[in-house]
C-alpha cells in the first residue's frame, strides 16, 4: 500500500471521529440543557410547595381559633389568610382550591391547598403545569369556660332552687388584695405580703377588670337578647346581711312605719336579714370599716368579633337599650340614721321605681332584684360570643376605660343571667345562651356551713392525657377549717359519685403544703383555713386520664366541679379568685 493511500485513510478517520464528537457533544448539550431546565422547574416546584405549606400553616393557624363551635368562620378566615398569601379560591384571579375541614378532634382544623404550578422547560415536553397539594393541621386549646354551663352564673334567689351557694363578686380598687379579689385591688395590706405584691402595690392589678362570655348558639326569632344582674348595686349590709337591714316593723308597718309590703308584696322574704335568707349577697367593706367613697360597678357588653382570643378589641355596644352602665352604690353606714336608710330609700318615690326600660337603675332595681343591663333588639342579635366586662375603676362620664382617681373600697356580690324574652326574669329563654367566666372567676361564699359545689371548668374528651392547672387565691376565710376537692364530671351518663380524680399535685406560692393535708387518691386538700392561705396562691395540677370521656352533647356534660365543704354551723365569709387552664401552647401546628 502506498504512503499516499495510508495518509488519505488516516485523514478520513480523523474527519469521521471529529463528526462523532460533534454529534456526541450536541447530544450531551441537549441533555445538559434538559437537565438544567428540569432543575429550574424542580426548583420552582420546590419553592412553590414551600410557599403553599406556609400558606396552609397560616390559614390553619388563623382559622382554628374559631373551633370547636364555628367552622363557618374558621373556613372564611383560613381562606382569607391564604388569599393574602397569594392563593385565590374565588372570583377574579382564581388560581387554587382550598378545602377546610374539622378533624375528629373538634379543636383541630385541617387546611389543604391545591395549586397548579406552570412549567418552563418541561413544557417543551408537553407538560404545561403540575398540580401540587400541601396541607396543615392546627389545634386550638381554647380558654377554659369557667363557672357555669347554663344561662346563669351564681345563685338565683327567685328560682325554686337558688343554686350553687356562691356569688360572682368584685371589689373596689382600694380594698386590700388579701380580701380575695386578685385582679381589681390595687393595694396590698397583709403581712407577709400577698402573692404578687411589692411595696404595698398589687403587681397583678388589671385595669380592665373581669371578662365573661355570653355565648349565643342560636338566635330566637323575634326576641331580644337580655343580660341581667341580680343585686347589681353595692349596698353595705355586712357579709352576713345583719347590719341596717329593714326591721320587722318597717316591713310589716308597725311602730309608726308605712309597711314596705305596700310597695313590695314579697318584702318579708326579699328584704329579710341574715345569711339564712337566699337573697343575702352580703355586700360589705372588707377589713376595717374605713370605707373610701361609695363603690360603683360598671358593665360593658361587647359584640362578637373575628378575634376570639382577644376580649378587649370586641366593639363596645352603645345603643339606647344596651350601653355602658354604671350601677351606683349605697352606704347606710354613712347616713344620718343608718337603721332607716334602706327602708327610706326603698320607699322614696324616685328610688322605688321599677322599670327596666327607662335606662335608669334605681335603688329598688339594684338591691336584691334582677336588673336589666342590656337588651339587644330582635334582628340585631348575632350568634357567637358576646363579652361582658365588669370593673370598679371607671366613673362617669367615661365608662369605657379605667380612671386612676377612683379610690373606692368594698365587696360587691351578685349573679348573672341571660336569655331571649321580653317579660323579665322567669320567662327568659336561656336554652340557646350560656354564660361563663373567661379564665378568671372571683366568687364569694357566705352561707353558714357552706357546702359549695360549683362548675369550675369544662374539659372536653380531646383533652384526655393533658393537665388541667387550677389556681385559687386567698382560700379559707371561715371560722373553722374546710376541705377542697376537684370532682370529675357527673352529668347523666358520665362519672358516678364514687368516681374521683387522682394523683393531683398541690402546691402554694410560699412553700410546701403539709403531706398530711393532701389526699392525692381523691384530689382533696384538707385543713383549708385563713391562717395557711390568706393572700396565698394554691396551685392544683389535675392529670386528665388518658381514658377520660364525658358527654359533650348536653350542656352540663364535661364540667369539672369544685367542692368546698365546711362543717355545719361554721361561719363562711370566703372570697376567692379562681383560674383554670389546660397546660401547653394554646395554638399549635400538629401536622
Amino acid at each position: 500500500m502506498s504512503e499516499i493511500s495510508h495518509a488519505h485513510r488516516a485523514e478520513r478517520t480523523e474527519r469521521s471521529e471529529r463528526g462523532v464528537v460533534v454529534i456526541w457533544f450536541a447530544l450531551m448539550l441537549l441533555a445538559l440543557i434538559a437537565m438544567a431546565g428540569f432543575a429550574v422547574d424542580l426548583s420552582n416546584w420546590w419553592a412553590q410547595a414551600e410557599r403553599m405549606q406556609k400558606g396552609a400553616d397560616a390559614g390553619a393557624h388563623a382559622g382554628v381559633v374559631y373551633l370547636p363551635g364555628d367552622l363557618t368562620n374558621a373556613t372564611t378566615v383560613a381562606k382569607r389568610e391564604l388569599a393574602r398569601n397569594g392563593f385565590i379560591t374565588s372570583g377574579a384571579g382564581t388560581n387554587s382550591t382550598v378545602v377546610v375541614t374539622q378533624e375528629p378532634n373538634p379543636n383541630r382544623l385541617r387546611v389543604a391547598v391545591t395549586y397548579k404550578v406552570p412549567t418552563y422547560f418541561v413544557a417543551l415536553l408537553g407538560v404545561k403545569e403540575v398540580t401540587l397539594t400541601r396541607q396543615a393541621v392546627a389545634e386550638f386549646v381554647s380558654p377554659v369556660p369557667m363557672g357555669s354551663p347554663e344561662n346563669k352564673m351564681g345563685n338565683d334567689p327567685d328560682d325554686t332552687d337558688p343554686g350553687v351557694k356562691m356569688w360572682v363578686t368584685v371589689q373596689g380598687p382600694q380594698t386590700g388584695k388579701g380580701q380575695g379579689d386578685r385582679y381589681q385591688n390595687k393595694v396590698c395590706t397583709a403581712s407577709p405580703a400577698e402573692v404578687g405584691c411589692s411595696s404595698g402595690t398589687n403587681n397583678e392589678y388589671d385595669k380592665d377588670g373581669y371578662f365573661f362570655s355570653m355565648k349565643v348558639a342560636q338566635v330566637v326569632s323575634g326576641q331580644p337578647l337580655i343580660f341581667e344582674v341580680f343585686d347589681a348595686a353595692w349596698v353595705n349590709v355586712n357579709s352576713n346581711c345583719g347590719t341596717n337591714m329593714p326591721t320587722s316593723q318597717q316591713i310589716n308597718g308597725t311602730g309608726g312605719y308605712t309597711a314596705l309590703k305596700t310597695k313590695y308584696a314579697d318584702a318579708a322574704t326579699r328584704f329579710a336579714s341574715g345569711t339564712a335568707s337566699r337573697y343575702c349577697t352580703g355586700d360589705y367593706v372588707p377589713g376595717t370599716s374605713n370605707y373610701k367613697g361609695t363603690l360603683e360597678t360598671t358593665f360593658l357588653v361587647r359584640a362578637p368579633d373575628e378575634t376570639p382570643w382577644n376580649n378587649k378589641d370586641n366593639p363596645i355596644i352603645n345603643t339606647a337599650t344596651c350601653k355602658p352602665t354604671l350601677v351606683r352604690g349605697f352606704n347606710p353606714a354613712a347616713a344620718g340614721t343608718p337603721s332607716r336608710y334602706i327602708y327610706d330609700t326603698l320607699m322614696n318615690a324616685s328610688e322605688s321605681v321599677i322599670n327596666p326600660n327607662d335606662g335608669n337603675i334605681t335603688f329598688a332595681e339594684g338591691f336584691r332584684r334582677w336588673t336589666q343591663i342590656c337588651s339587644i333588639p330582635a334582628g340585631s342579635v348575632q350568634t357567637g360570643e358576646y363579652i361582658i366586662q365588669m370593673r370598679t375603676n371607671a366613673k362617669s362620664p367615661n365608662l369605657t376605660s379605667d380612671d386612676s382617681s377612683v379610690a373606692t373600697k368594698g365587696n360587691n356580690a351578685m349573679s348573672f343571667r341571660a336569655g331571649f324574652g321580653t317579660t323579665g326574669a322567669k320567662s327568659l329563654d336561656g336554652s340557646k345562651v350560656t354564660l361563663s367566666a373567661k379564665g378568671r372567676l372571683p366568687i364569694f361564699a357566705n352561707a353558714a356551713g357552706a357546702d359549695t359545689r360549683f362548675y369550675l371548668a369544662r374539659i372536653m374528651p380531646n383533652d384526655a392525657g393533658r393537665t388541667l392547672r387550677v389556681r385559687l387565691f386567698d382560700m379559707g376565710d371561715a371560722s373553722d377549717a374546710g376541705e377542697l376537692q376537684v370532682l370529675p364530671p357527673r352529668a347523666a351518663g358520665e362519672y358516678s359519685e364514687s368516681d374521683v380524680f387522682s394523683n393531683c399535685e398541690f402546691s402554694k406560692d410560699n412553700g410546701t403544703i403539709s403531706s398530711s393535708d393532701i389526699v392525692k387518691s381523691t384530689c382533696t386538700l384538707k385543713n383549708v383555713n385563713n391562717s395557711k392561705y390568706n393572700g396565698r396562691e394554691i396551685v392544683i395540677d389535675v392529670p386528665i386520664p388518658s381514658n377520660y370521656t364525658c358527654n359533650d352533647t348536653i350542656p352540663t356534660g364535661c364540667w369539672i366541679k369544685i367542692k368546698a365543704k365546711y362543717p355545719t354551723g361554721v361561719v363562711v365569709n370566703d372570697i376567692t379568685t379562681w383560674s383554670a387552664a389546660i397546660l401547653g401552647n394554646p395554638i399549635r401546628l400538629v401536622e
